[in-house]
């Protein structure tokens, strides 16, 4: 299946969508938007989030004090001073929306092609990768939600692939994905851990947006790798068909 591809522009965000223990939030606010963002990597005393944010404690003390009531964040005592507080993200990462949109996909000239395929799988995989280009036009990263889903099915992968030896998980990571067809792996190296799809399921004819765009493949990898390492290691797209590369490439942090 052949596709023309766009280049579209992937803007900042303007609002972030978090889900709290009873509700979701969606934040507007150059300064609540930087300190959750550095809170969902590290937890932060109130005078680091006062050097970062660059605002007076006064302004930086309010911004804490209305997340705090709304849910995102909590805070608790350092352990090496009892007078001060440690803040802590309090809340899931959903994705964000931004109301600025320069060029459009033609979703149109997308799902024109659907009575053209016979594939059962081209098919599915053309409807999902609409629906992704769909998200982007309306201005909706859903990055994060697409990578906890892509972390739940790798649990499940995982139970089929798993082998103590890293050369037969590799091998048998690259038979399921031909398989099942997901795409064709190639394994780089192993140190780093250096894994390239070819023909990708998730991204391959999608829109070139100069970004990677496989959160769930990356997730799946999170599990799958998270599980034979016996700990937490994180998955970066370095090549993507979205950023106009061949393929895409992952290396796992370990």
């Amino acid at each position: 299946m052949t596709t023309t591809k766009k280049h579209i522009s992937k803007l900042s965000p303007q609002y972030k969508i978090f889900s709290s223990d009873d509700k979701v939030e969606v934040v507007k606010g150059q300064v609540k938007v930087t300190i959750l963002d550095s809170l969902r990597n590290n937890n932060m005393s109130f005078n680091e989030i006062v050097e970062l944010t660059g605002k007076a404690k006064p302004t930086v003390s309010q911004h804490l004090s209305e997340l705090v009531d709304e849910g995102l964040i909590r805070s608790k005592k350092d352990p090496n001073d009892a007078r001060r507080k440690i803040f802590c993200i309090n809340a899931e990462f959903l994705g964000d929306v931004s109301k600025e949109k320069k060029i459009r996909f033609d979703i149109d000239n997308y799902f024109s092609k659907l009575p053209q395929l016979k594939d059962p799988f081209e098919i599915y995989r053309l409807i999902l990768r609409s629906l992704r280009a769909e998200f982007w036009n309306e201005g909706i990263n859903i990055d994060p939600i697409l990578r906890n889903a892509g972390k739940r099915v790798g649990d499940v992968f995982y139970e089929e692939l798993k082998d103590s030896d890293l050369n037969q998980l590799l091998k048998n990571i690259a038979e399921f994905w031909g398989n099942k067809q997901l795409g064709r792996v190639d394994i780089q190296k192993l140190d780093p851990l250096t894994i390239r799809i070819y023909d990708c399921f998730e991204c391959k004819d999608l829109p070139i947006i100069g970004e990677p765009a496989c959160a769930f493949d990356s997730g799946v990898l999170d599990s799958i790798f998270s599980k034979h390492f016996k700990k937490e290691v994180s998955t970066v797209e370095t090549e993507c068909y979205a950023m106009g590369n061949d393929c895409c490439s992952f290396v796992i942090e370990n």
